[in-house]
């Protein structure tokens, strides 16, 4: 298993440049980036993405999720990569999506599907980011980030709103994840000699849930209504408050596609 998957590290041409068309209203779109440190071509897949993030800003949220093969560590004895990004989460959502046994760098956008996957290659995400921000059609929904969080207690609370501007039938659910940005250390990058980087600047890494993996069911999703849930967590003393966020997102749970998704800091 461990050698199909290591032999799965696609190289990813850089980003396209053309112009974007500018995103419809308050419509957001999340990325899932599945990624490795040992994978060393997602560097250039990550570089890609955040060409595009510059263009759209907050419009487009971006999730780094370590799973696979390419996320496993080295002994503690070792000099490099024993540094452990992986999740109970990523690895579950990995292994039900089957991302990284269909190679890396890989992801989703919105979890649309695409000719029958959710699986996207880096060269994919363009075009599907463009198709869910200029969507003309109403956005159902608005989403709500509200965070407490003590400094000197390192407690965090965080509350959700979600709010319906039309009927939503079927079941939809809420996910609220934890992100970190700019956690500095190894990572295998095949466009630099050595191709072992020290320093490396990974960005907005999944560090877990604050509601389960798939999230809790919205009860109410009727024109009008208005739902609430609150969140509590105890931030890890490893994980740097200073850039740290909350991603929240609704979906359906039948199709797996994201309706809208808001990220905010815990600290303004």
């Amino acid at each position: 298993m461990v050698a199909t998957i290591l032999n799965s590290c696609d190289k990813v041409e850089g980003p396209v440049k053309e112009v974007l068309p500018p995103p419809s209203g308050n419509r957001k779109v999340l990325v899932e980036d599945y990624t490795g440190h040992r994978c060393g071509n997602c560097p250039r897949a990550a570089k890609a993405l955040y060409d595009l993030k510059a263009t759209y800003g907050d419009n487009l949220i971006i999730m780094g999720i370590h799973a696979g093969g390419f996320a496993n560590v080295f002994p503690p004895s070792a000099p490099y990569y024993t540094y452990d990004f992986k999740t109970p989460e990523g690895i579950e959502m990995d292994a039900d999506f089957g991302i990284s046994v269909a190679g890396n760098p890989n992801g989703m956008v919105n979890r649309r599907q695409v000719n029958g996957t959710y699986i996207l290659p880096p060269t994919k995400w363009l075009d599907e980011i463009s198709a869910v921000l200029t969507n003309p059609d109403p956005l159902p929904i608005s989403i709500t980030i509200n965070n407490d969080y003590n400094s000197v207690s390192r407690s965090l609370q965080t509350e959700i709103k979600t709010e319906f501007f039309a009927d939503l039938s079927g079941v939809y659910k809420l996910c609220v994840f934890m992100v970190e940005d700019s956690i500095v250390n190894w990572q295998k990058d095949y466009d630099v000699t050595p191709d072992d980087i020290e320093f490396y600047v990974h960005r907005e890494v999944l560090r877990g849930s604050m509601n389960g993996t798939y999230g809790v069911p919205i009860s109410t999703t009727s024109l009008g209504d208005i739902s609430t849930l609150n969140y509590s967590k105890t931030l890890d003393p490893i994980w740097s408050d200073q850039h740290f966020s909350i991603i929240a997102y609704l979906y359906n749970d039948l199709t797996k596609e994201i309706i809208q998704v808001e990220q905010k800091e815990i600290e303004d």
